[in-house]
């Protein structure tokens, strides 16, 4: 082998090393959208109604798939590198980052339709089924663009150099094949895939409930009006009117000593309020006690996680179904929550006083759930913990309110709080002073400035 044959085997070894990645990238994404296929072929031809929860599995895959490979858009390195090399490949590079963007919003528009064939099944099946075929040609062509040109394009114009900045990116952002922890989560949603399939479609058909959404009319489920309270002769909420209709996720954000917490403890009957009101489908609260509350689905993760430190894992979880007596159902809440958080599992006779702040975390948000809440109430979960832990609790409260859960939702994260809203509030010295959907209030310049530090 000469010198310069020499020279050029590490960058070729290197190049090779990640495209090979990439097309086993692709071709698992291939199959999954080979399966959205036959599922969507089973539905039409065999007027199947959809299996709800292996479909939001798919799209979890995907979403995931999108948000660990590349994270953001404007982090692929390896467009980057190639727009700088070869600047006539920038548009074409431009319309695939554009996918990237756009695909996670159609995502969201087949969890919407699918949940809407579901409650009117037949109707709404074939808005599902469009969309669906719009979305899965999309990412065929978006894959093939890439493999077909992007990739032979980047082959010849790139450097060793670039090529070791593109493992590097990919090694920083978790990539599914060179990143430990995400190989697991992949592999957790394949294995929960396969099982879900049935076995006429190649999986292994186990028996499961078909339904992962509680299904509400949106109706108003809490509606606080004129709320006043005070610390002594300190008045903390300033007539506050907030809603929160079923089956949303509301997010208030402000600063610290806003009144936030005061709000949720409020809410939770262990403030009193000292003038308005507070309606929880269609009952006054003040004539409720906070336990009473706890009953009817009202139920607390307090701020600082506040778990029962010289007690076991399990033991916080069983006290959180304390209010339901001896119910049968509670072992089988109890393996869902460990399924939830495998980590709990693992840890389940540990003292909780020796769990991580994440791990307390989680255990925090499962005793709550042993409770069987209908309204959630989040007190800064995201508090004091890791970036890779925090992007969990957000994920985690996301498939909440998949499962029917209400949830309110107290953070100074503002900018994860409202991109995970369908609404929020800002709350200034207790008064709110601005209130929208999450992405008006994303936008709102006043917002932006005073809490996203735009």
């Amino acid at each position: 082998m000469t010198q310069e044959e020499q020279q050029a085997a590490p960058a070729r070894s290197r190049s090779d090393q990640v495209i090979r990645t990439i097309v086993q990238e692709h071709q698992g994404l291939w199959r999954i959208i080979d399966l959205l296929d036959q599922l969507q072929q089973d539905m039409n031809i065999n007027a199947n109604q959809p299996d709800e929860l292996l479909f939001n599995t798919i799209f979890d895959y995907i979403e995931h798939f999108s948000k660990r490979v590349h994270s953001q858009p404007t982090e692929i390195m390896l467009y980057k590198r190639l727009r700088e090399k070869a600047p006539d490949t920038s548009e074409l590079l431009g319309k695939l980052e554009k996918g990237y963007r756009v695909g996670h919003e159609r995502l969201q528009e087949l969890r919407d339709l699918l949940q809407n064939c579901m409650s009117n099944w037949p109707d709404g099946r074939e808005a599902f089924s469009h969309a669906l075929t719009r979305f899965t040609q999309a990412l065929r062509k978006h894959i093939k663009k890439e493999e077909g040109v992007v990739v032979p394009r980047a082959r010849e114009s790139l450097s060793q150099e670039d090529w070791e900045m593109i493992a590097d990116a990919r090694d920083q952002t978790q990539d599914p094949l060179f990143g430990e922890r995400v190989r697991e989560e992949f592999r957790e949603l394949r294995h929960k895939i396969i099982n879900m399939t049935p076995e006429h479609l190649g999986g292994l058909g186990v028996v499961h409930a078909s339904r992962v959404t509680a299904y509400h009319d949106h109706q108003e489920m809490l509606s606080i009006k004129g709320a006043v309270t005070s610390y002594g002769q300190i008045e903390v909420l300033h007539d506050v009117d907030i809603s929160i209709n079923s089956g949303e996720i509301v997010s208030l954000v402000g600063a610290n000593g806003a009144g936030k917490s005061t709000l949720l403890m409020a809410i939770s009957g262990l403030q009193p309020l000292d003038k308005g009101q507070m309606i929880y489908k269609g009952q006054d609260l003040g004539k409720v006690s906070s336990d009473k509350r706890v009953a009817q689905g009202i139920v607390q993760v307090p701020e600082g996680r506040q778990v029962f430190k010289d007690m076991s894992v399990q033991d916080n979880l069983l006290l959180g179904a304390y209010s339901r007596g001896n119910s049968s159902e509670i072992p089988e809440d109890m393996e869902k929550i460990y399924s939830k958080f495998p980590i709990l599992r693992q840890k389940r006779y540990n003292l909780a006083g020796e769990l991580s702040g994440g791990q307390q975390q989680m255990l925090a948000m499962g005793r709550a759930l042993m409770a069987r809440p209908k309204l959630l109430l989040l007190d800064e979960p995201s508090m004091g913990l890791a970036p890779l832990i925090v992007e969990e609790i957000f994920n985690t409260i996301k498939d909440l309110k998949k499962e029917g859960i209400t949830v309110f939702l107290v953070e100074q994260n503002a900018s994860q709080a409202l991109a995970l809203a369908d609404r929020g509030y800002v709350l200034e010295t207790g008064k709110v002073v601005v209130e929208g959907t999450g992405k008006e209030l994303l936008s709102n310049d006043k917002v932006r400035e005073a809490y996203l530090g735009m």
